[in-house]
């Protein structure tokens, strides 16, 4: 995302962002009052009863996971993700005590106390990562244990389906799978902004969600009108997942323009439009910049690869949108072009700054990104000097700037 974009929806934010402080305060204070009931010692000596959902009461899961609601959701997962609930597990079953997992073994009273003391583990080890990480309780039950108990250094959002949300809509680049390290990862990006470094977690969650809102494949299709159909793009795979690679291709002549039929007076909706190559661009540009730092990884090129700058997110004056480099050290202009579309026929636009770089650099290249929704996008590196003097490509203006003067 470029920094002129992020300001603009942070400026909107801080319009709304003082209506948050009574929220705040009282979930804040809810917080507080349950980590001081719950503290380790206390933790360790819970009754399964005193843990567990299912029975109803002010139990350990219930008041995390209810009183606790505005601070972060887990709602969206079953109740197997506390390691131990009463209830039923299918239709015709009876409700019981039951053990999520099997690492807990058979015995409910056993697996409580695996349970309590994984929890006390997680609580007194923070800052231990790799602790963290092989702990047993399930990822969005220990995100939330960790930002309650450390408002300040855990992200409050838990479901990995919304934070590789979160983190495509930036842009950024992640080779983890766990929930931790990406939340760490977008916190890291909040706390290295001059605007945001300044707001609480709770307040960048809550600048999340209203400016950006939730996953679009969230939305069941069959909730979706005709009219937002088209309106809805889905979202695109974790970054970390993707299989890129790198494809060769030759330039053929175009075919004969078929006759166009009568116009049907349809109008074009160019702000939705826009939103939707916006969306499709920012990923090509995360694509190239994750390709290309991997590229002078693996040569043994880190500190090359650590210099890699997607520069159009600050400065859309260059005519390019990422400086990398080649394995002598020379440098690389990069223009990212991208498509939903499969290897074929198809158009790239460029401005006129972009041509006119592209035409006077030597070392201008055009990466343009096929199927750049998928887990396999295809990557066709060439050198502007090759794709613009081809003579299979039809060069066609398509905009007109009109210079005035008025009184």
């Amino acid at each position: 995302m470029k920094i002129t974009e992020l300001r603009d929806y942070q400026i909107e934010f801080e319009k709304i962002r003082p209506d948050f402080n009574t929220g705040f305060k009282e979930i804040n204070s809810l917080r507080k009052e349950f980590t001081s009931n719950y503290t380790t010692d206390r933790i360790s000596e819970l009754l399964i009863d005193e843990y567990i959902t299912g029975k109803g009461g002010a139990t350990f899961c219930n008041r995390i996971e209810n009183d606790l609601n505005d601070w972060g959701n887990i709602h969206g997962s079953f109740a197997v993700k506390f390691g131990l609930y009463y209830g039923k597990f299918g239709k015709k079953s009876k409700s019981k005590y039951r053990i999520g997992r099997k690492e807990y073994g058979t015995d409910e009273n056993i697996a409580l106390k695996k349970i309590l003391s994984a929890i006390v583990e997680l609580i007194e080890n923070k800052d231990d990562y790799k602790i963290l990480k092989k702990n047993p309780i399930s990822p969005m039950f220990k995100g939330k244990i960790l930002s309650v108990y450390y408002p300040n250094e855990f992200l409050n959002i838990f479901s990995a389906k919304h934070l590789n949300y979160f983190i495509n809509i930036f842009g950024l680049d992640n080779d983890s799978k766990s929930e931790l390290d990406k939340q760490a990862l977008l916190l890291n990006f909040k706390n290295n902004d001059k605007v945001m470094k300044e707001w609480t977690i709770y307040e960048f969650s809550k600048f999340l969600y209203s400016s950006f809102g939730k996953p679009n494949d969230e939305i069941k299709e069959d909730n979706i009108s005709k009219e937002l159909k088209k309106f809805n793009l889905k979202d695109f795979p974790p970054i970390e997942n993707l299989k890129f690679e790198y494809v060769d291709l030759q330039i053929n002549e175009l075919p004969e323009p078929k006759e166009k039929g009568k116009n049907k007076g349809t109008k074009i909706d160019y702000s939705n439009r826009s939103r939707k190559f916006k969306r499709i661009g920012d990923r090509g540009e995360q694509i190239v910049l994750r390709a290309e730092r991997q590229y002078l990884k693996k040569n043994g090129k880190k500190n090359l690869a650590d210099l890699v700058d997607p520069i159009s997110e600050r400065d859309d004056s260059v005519g390019y949108d990422i400086k990398s480099y080649e394995l002598d050290g020379t440098e690389k202009l990069i223009e990212v072009k991208s498509t939903l579309k499969k290897i074929g026929k198809s158009n790239i636009f460029l401005s006129a700054n972009e041509l006119k770089v592209a035409e006077n650099e030597n070392n201008y290249y055009f990466y343009i990104i096929y199927e750049v929704d998928s887990k396999r996008p295809k990557i066709w590196r060439i050198k502007s000097s090759d794709l613009l003097n081809d003579n299979n490509i039809v060069k066609e203006p398509v905009l007109y700037k009109l210079n005035m003067n008025t009184k």
